[in-house]
């Protein structure tokens, strides 16, 4: 400790030549930092890679997952060495049995993009990935350099940084991977099978909205109404209005799926329209406020309104209105002119 003190400068003067006597001294009484420690010393301030090496070697020998990452580092970007990215990617996967967490995103990122010539291995990735779930200061940052990556139009790096928080069972990136998937599939060079459906279903699963209101889609595109229903009014359940305008066009429709239960209220949606209930759903929908629910479910529920209005409540009702409308419009218009 003393060695670490004085070669920081913690609490004393930074005097690295009696900070490397202290370690010296550690090491020889087998701590398993110290020789690794000094190691750091050689490579930054005498850049003696050679000698950082003998001393990384020592360190990792004693199960230092720091030492075995930090050897893995010099393999792969000192050309001091012939590089052997077989070698580095071993001594990575084992700092990161260690439970090194910079040696296990590395390990993630080669398992993924394959060594040389090698191919992806992605169960192995997930594997690695899955190492990184309960870390969550780690997870924090990873989302705020997910999101820098997106923005800067990196969509590899970001599809990395999604998938690693995503394996660790967040929602929200588990939405960003699928939706990712989704729009850049060109862009995008990992390969992930079904990836947007399969992000989306694991997000939708653990209760994100939108992502429910997806799989709704999906599945009553593949004519799967009775589970589709079901992800909609859990998508109502969260407030997203999608949920709200899919019940209303079954009922609408006249699709068949049974008693749903939407907000803690059982409705029944049987083979005959049900107008009633699609115009309650889509106004409830359209109340949401949303621009999206506004438009998505506002201009349908008027549309709808208007053309299910008889000839008679046309003719005494709207017509009239219309026609006061006309010649307001008509006098503004000459009054202003004149």
């Amino acid at each position: 400790d003393a060695g670490i003190m004085l070669l920081k400068g913690h609490g004393t003067d930074k005097n690295t030549t009696k900070a490397r006597q202290y370690l010296e001294k550690a090491a020889k009484a087998g701590h398993k930092g110290a020789p690794g420690t000094i190691g750091y010393l050689e490579l930054n301030e005498n850049g003696n890679v050679t000698g950082a090496v003998h001393y990384f070697n020592q360190s990792h020998q004693l199960g230092d997952t720091d030492a075995t990452h930090n050897l893995a580092i010099i393999q792969t970007f000192y050309e001091t060495f012939d590089p052997d990215p077989y070698y580095a990617h071993k001594m990575f996967k084992l700092a990161s049995d260690g439970g090194h967490k910079d040696a296990t995103m590395i390990s993630a990122e080669q398992s993924l993009h394959g060594i040389h010539n090698q191919t992806g291995d992605c169960p192995s990735a997930l594997k690695y990935i899955k190492k990184l779930s309960d870390q969550s200061n780690y997870v924090t940052r990873l989302m705020r350099e997910a999101v820098k990556s997106y923005q800067d139009g990196k969509y590899d790096d970001a599809f990395l940084e999604y998938l690693i928080l995503a394996e660790s069972g967040i929602e929200m990136a588990q939405y960003n991977l699928g939706w990712l998937c989704q729009q850049f599939p060109f862009e995008i060079t990992h390969q992930i099978p079904e990836c947007t459906r399969e992000y989306y279903s694991k997000s939708a699963g653990n209760g994100y909205g939108p992502s429910q209101a997806f799989l709704a889609n999906h599945l009553w595109k593949k004519g799967d109404y009775y589970e589709s229903a079901r992800w909609y009014a859990k998508a109502a359940d969260n407030k997203v209005d999608e949920g709200l305008f899919g019940l209303g066009y079954f009922a609408k429709e006249g699709i068949a799926v049974g008693v749903v239960t939407v907000n803690k209220t059982s409705i029944y949606f049987g083979p005959d329209q049900n107008i009633t209930l699609t115009k309650e759903l889509w106004s409830d929908c359209f109340h949401l406020g949303g621009e999206e629910a506004v438009v998505g479910c506002g201009v349908p529920l008027l549309w709808f309104t208007l053309t299910s209005i008889s000839l008679s409540t046309l003719l005494t009702t709207l017509l009239p209105a219309v026609s006061v409308l006309a010649v307001l419009a008509l006098v503004v218009s000459r009054c202003t002119n004149s």
